[in-house]
This record gives structure tokens, sequence and C-alpha cells, in this order.
């Protein structure tokens, strides 16, 4: 799925306000370019829109063909990147928040309601937008009026800006996530899974076992292993090693430390193990991710 960097990557505007956490930017990609976007993850959620041309975009193993004027939305913490249809440039914006802007506490029960699947459960939840679609066409039509704001002086829209992103979020709640929680039981069933998986979020470099998992949610090991694939569409060990595995990609980023101290700290006790799931889930090896972020300057 991943090809090297193109240093033809030129993004053109990267704006950040000081106190909010929400950011803007504005990437154009030369003629001939393959890569439009590197393979990486963040914890924020993300909006993509197409101004001009067209890019396929990779969300973990799911894959999505935009064309100008299309959009997608990213939930947080899933690997993504994006590569060019065709042989002419590609434009596009994409805003990045913190969950926080929308809701500020996991003890607010919108939090609880309307973000949290979206945290747990992010496999499930990517969404392409498109005009063809009326619903769409107005959360895209409010995300390119969102851009347009953000070149403003930021007391002009502060305020403006955290409504337009709930009335986005309302909407994708009601059309998309509802459903997702519908066909899955997420509503009810999800609060049974909230330990393991905070205990999963918290001690990944743990010896974690199914045995303790199963016994935070009152369940017996085969119940919680159906009960977790149904609400995340992975088993449990599956979604505990990719979790290590993004945790790891922190490590290869922002420090020095050798790949064998990184797998160890993130839970690997062997080396072997950790770059096979390192290439299962990254398409590539941890010191060609280290390479491959050393080339664009970090995210």
């Amino acid at each position: 799925m991943y090809t090297s960097p193109n240093a033809s990557l030129l993004e053109t505007v990267s704006h950040r306000t000081e106190f909010l956490p929400i950011s803007f930017h504005h990437t154009k990609v030369i003629p001939g370019a393959e890569q439009v976007l590197y393979l990486h993850w963040h914890n924020e959620v993300e909006f993509l829109l197409i101004k001009q041309g067209g890019a396929t975009f990779y969300i973990e193993d799911q894959e999505y063909t935009l064309q100008t004027g299309d959009a997608i939305f990213v939930p947080p913490n899933l690997l993504h990147m994006a590569k060019s249809l065709d042989e002419n440039a590609c434009e596009f914006y994409a805003i990045v928040f913190s969950h926080n802007y929308l809701f500020d506490t996991s003890f607010n029960p919108h939090y609880v309601k309307y973000v949290s699947p979206v945290m747990n459960y992010s496999l499930r939840c990517p969404l392409l937008l498109t005009p063809a679609v009326s619903w769409h066409k107005d959360i895209i039509e409010t995300l390119i009026k969102m851009y347009e704001l953000s070149q403003y002086c930021v007391d002009q829209w502060e305020l403006q800006m955290q409504g337009m992103l709930l009335i986005i979020w309302q909407s994708i709640y009601n059309n998309h996530l509802s459903k997702i929680e519908a066909s899955n039981k997420l509503s009810k069933r999800s609060i049974q899974l909230e330990n393991a998986m905070n205990y999963i979020h918290n001690s990944y470099n743990e010896d974690i076992t199914l045995r303790k998992l199963a016994a935070m949610t009152c369940l017996s090991e085969g119940q919680f292993c159906r009960l977790f694939k149904l609400l995340t569409g992975v088993t449990p060990f599956s979604y505990i090693n990719r979790y290590k595995v993004i945790k790891s990609c922190e490590y290869l980023e922002n420090t020095q430390k050798k790949i064998a101290e990184i797998a160890s700290l993130c839970g690997f006790n062997n080396i072997s193990y950790y770059n096979r799931e390192f290439m299962k889930y990254i398409k590539m090896t941890p010191s060609s991710y280290r390479y491959m972020v050393m080339d664009f300057g970090g995210k």
C-alpha cells in the first residue's frame, strides 16, 4: 500500500490557533506526484476535502476513492494515507481537531453518547462524503465555510466554529454512527467493555490475558471475545497488537531509542514478532517508518 515519500508534496497553509485544539491545512500536490498524504495516525479527528483532482485514501485496510468535491471523515487513532488517482495535480483541505473541542469531558452524557463510540470503535466509523447525497452535501459545504472562516482572526469565529462542528457531528451521528450503534447494539453493550478498553489503552505494554479482560466485563472468555469482535470488528488480541504497534510509532517518531528497546517498551518480548506485526499493520519495517518520518520532517 505504501510507497516512498515524494518531496513534491507541498503544504501551503498550516493554521493552528494558539488556544483552540483545532488546525486547518491546505495542501497542493504537483502533477505527476504519486504520494498525496504520507502514512501516519494521530489522536485527533480529521476531515479531508478534495478541492481539485482526485486521490485514493487508505484508512487501515479500507480503500476510498475521492474526486473533486468529495470529503472523508477519519476517526482518531487510525492509520491513513493517500495517493493521487492520476498524473494531474491534487489539492485538498484538512481540518483536524480534538474530540475535546466538542465536549470537554468523558463524564459529560453527550460525550458518552455521541463521541465515545468513535473513540472506542473507530475502525467501524470512517465515512466517505459525496455531494450526491443531500446530508453529505450539507456537511461538505459547512467544511468549506469552516476553512474560509479560519483565515480570519480567531475572535471572529471561535464560537461559530465549535457550533458548526457540533452541527456536523449531529448529522454524522443521526445518519451514520447511530446506525452502527443500532446494528451492533453499541449504545447498551459498549458499557460492558469500557473497563477492558481502558485497561488495554493504559496497560498495553503489560502481559494482558484474556482471562483478566473477561473478568473486567463479568463475561466468560468466549462471551467477551464475541462481544469484543461484534463491537470493534476485530479480535481482542488483534486490537491489542495493533494498539501496541501504533504506540511504538510514537517512539520511532520522537526518540532515538533502538528498535529492540521500543519493542520491549510496547510489550513485545520478541523482536522478530514485533517486526512481523509492524509489517502487518504499517506495511513497512520499523526502520523504514522512522526514515519516512525523518524525510517528511515529522508530522
